[in-house]
């Protein structure tokens, strides 16, 4: 196992056989007849989380020794929770109350967004944080020719293609979100950013109510062109501020 792992890791190759997944739906809630309402959830082969578990440390070491992860993620890192979180955005509304400033929180969600990841942009942010050569072959061959299949009570449907998405149910998936949306803190030097996996809150305060207002809009314009550039959405039924 030893030998293969290896060989893979210096060929750049992650083996076809290891990224087929199966499906089952689970539904959340309402009626059993809309597709909506179930969650997809994906069983990957068990020999590929021992691959992705030694990636994973690997990528996350490299990405924290370098300080390339932003300090406004919360999700799915180390020594950070939802609980810090909180904290930061409660430090962030105490001052700006002792300050005697007009406060705005936005807290919006992005829709499907572990599914709609696309690879061509993540592989060119791979590149972009100094993950090249061998490793980005790896990295390329890992998220593509990705199939999956529905197993529905012992009925089970043909293999199609994956186009976009982190893989669910993968180890390596998380980081790989996250990393995909590191730089959208970049699109704003007025918001501060507080981010737990996809779920952000924007929070911005002035002593002036109209200029708070204006400047807002003049941000938000510039997210949502990050937004589209990504090609990410937001999931306006959760949306609130």
């Amino acid at each position: 196992m030893c030998k293969i792992i290896n060989n893979s890791f210096a060929k750049g190759i992650f083996p076809s056989a290891l990224k087929i997944a199966k499906v089952f739906p689970i539904r959340k809630d309402g009626s059993k007849s809309e597709i909506g309402n179930y969650r997809p959830i994906s069983l990957l082969p068990s020999f590929s989380k021992i691959y992705e578990k030694l990636v994973y440390s690997r990528l996350y070491n490299y990405l924290t020794k370098l300080n390339i992860l932003t300090e406004a993620q919360f999700g799915f890192r180390k020594k950070r929770s939802a609980t810090m979180a909180i904290i930061d955005l409660y430090d962030k509304i105490s001052q700006s109350s002792d300050e005697k400033k007009f406060s705005i929180g936005l807290f919006i969600d992005l829709k499907k967004a572990f599914d709609t990841v696309d690879y061509h942009v993540l592989l060119s942010k791979f590149e972009h944080y100094g993950v090249r050569g061998v490793s980005l072959l790896w990295f390329r061959s890992y998220l593509s020719n990705r199939y999956q299949y529905v197993d529905i009570k012992n009925s089970v449907s043909d293999r199609r293609l994956i186009t976009c998405g982190v893989p669910q149910g993968s180890i390596l998936g998380p980081l790989l979100f996250i990393l995909y949306i590191n730089d959208m803190v970049n699109c704003s030097n007025l918001f501060h950013f507080i981010v737990f996996a996809d779920d952000t809150t924007l929070f911005f305060s002035h002593c002036n109510y109209n200029i708070l207002i204006q400047t807002v809009n003049t941000e938000l314009k510039k997210l949502s062109l990050w937004f589209k550039i990504n090609k990410l959405s937001l999931n306006t039924q959760k949306q609130t501020s």
